[in-house]
């Protein structure tokens, strides 16, 4: 096991270079000069432009900080290559840049004041879509052919063909708007933002409608995987010896068929955590949460690239490590899975 976690920490590292190296080009091919991006309609004087390009490793400049000139008096640009080194460098220092739009504001303590929502967030998105996808899909499996498997497989069926953001517009409008004229403002949930200093309760509110679009389509996803691998697991010659040995349905089921048939699930509520602590762009937009989905998408509509570009490398480090928490799982729920061990194989 420890073999195994090393080998995949170390194949990290190709990744991350390939992934900065895509995100470095992909900045600096954008038609458009940052420095304008930055000066908006303003005009800058040529001292103040220098500054800039310094700033932000536009230009060549000494131990200080200092311009560098050439022998005619102008700035000498930086090399490609020497740009992307310090943008490596200033990552594995925990520097994503400077904000174009923010006054220079760092791109770290950006995301570090939005990710706390996102991450509230997604634990409690994670935790309906696991509640809700496994015992639909466990309840639909025990149940086959019966009126409740063929409500769960038709919701699911809706769900997974319906647009999040359409969804979350559907919930803003019913539980937001038409609920609370009909009830005259006694009972309705909130349709923007994340709450301020309220109770705990009041608080919680906020995070009802978000959570449920941010889950919905995956829950309907997991309670597909979960009836599918129960009833397959069920057939298993294992199963059937456990059954002659005069075990109850319940303990079989329990005992012997979850664990095996929660592998494919976990893996897909895995990787779907992954991308919700990445930032749920749809979500966040259409209910106003001051996440980092919606910082990405304020940042990309104002060409704010540090913006992106930070965020983006944050959400491919969050995916590498929830993916190998997940590959690392497999052993606790199936002892018959060994990584990396020769004495187990064959």
């Amino acid at each position: 096991m420890g073999r195994y976690i090393a080998k995949r920490v170390v194949q990290f590292i190709p990744v991350f270079l390939g992934v900065t190296l895509i995100l470095f080009l992909m900045q600096n091919v954008v038609p458009g000069d940052p420095i304008k991006l930055i000066a908006g309609e303003k005009k800058l004087d040529p001292q103040t432009e220098m500054n800039l390009r310094a700033t932000y490793h536009l230009i060549k400049t000494d131990a200080d900080g200092n311009p560098i000139l050439d022998e005619n008096g102008n700035t000498i640009e930086t090399p490609l290559v020497e740009r992307y080194v310090e943008y490596v460098v200033g990552l594995l220092h925990g520097d994503l840049g400077k904000s174009y739009q923010q006054n220079g504001k760092p791109v770290a303590d950006i995301l570090a004041e939005k990710y706390p929502y996102t991450i509230k967030l997604a634990l409690v998105g994670i935790l309906l879509e696991a509640l809700v996808g496994i015992i639909a899909g466990m309840i639909s499996a025990i149940k086959r052919y019966s009126a409740i498997d063929i409500i769960v497989t038709l919701l699911t069926s809706i769900l997974v063909a319906m647009p999040a953001f359409w969804l979350g517009m559907l919930l803003q409008l019913f539980f937001g708007i038409l609920l609370k004229n009909a009830t005259g403002g006694a009972f309705y949930l909130p349709i923007s933002g994340a709450g301020g200093p309220t109770a705990e309760f009041v608080s919680a509110m906020y995070y009802i409608l978000p959570a449920i679009t941010l889950s919905s389509v995956s829950s309907a996803y997991t309670a597909r995987i979960m009836r599918s691998q129960l009833l397959e697991v069920m057939n298993q010659d294992y199963i059937r010896t456990a059954r002659a040995k005069g075990l109850s349905r319940r303990a079989v089921i329990i005992h012997h068929a979850l664990k095996n048939a929660l592998i494919p699930v976990v893996t897909y509520i895995g990787i779907d955590f992954g991308g919700m602590l990445a930032g749920a762009i749809l979500t966040e937009t259409v209910f106003n949460w001051p996440g980092v989905g919606f910082e990405t998408y304020r940042a990309i509509t104002q060409r704010d690239w540090p913006i992106v570009i930070g965020s983006v490398t944050v959400i491919v480090i969050v995916v590498m490590v929830i993916n190998l928490v997940v590959d690392v799982s497999y052993a606790f729920l199936d002892p018959r899975i060994r990584y990396g061990s020769p004495k187990n194989k064959g």
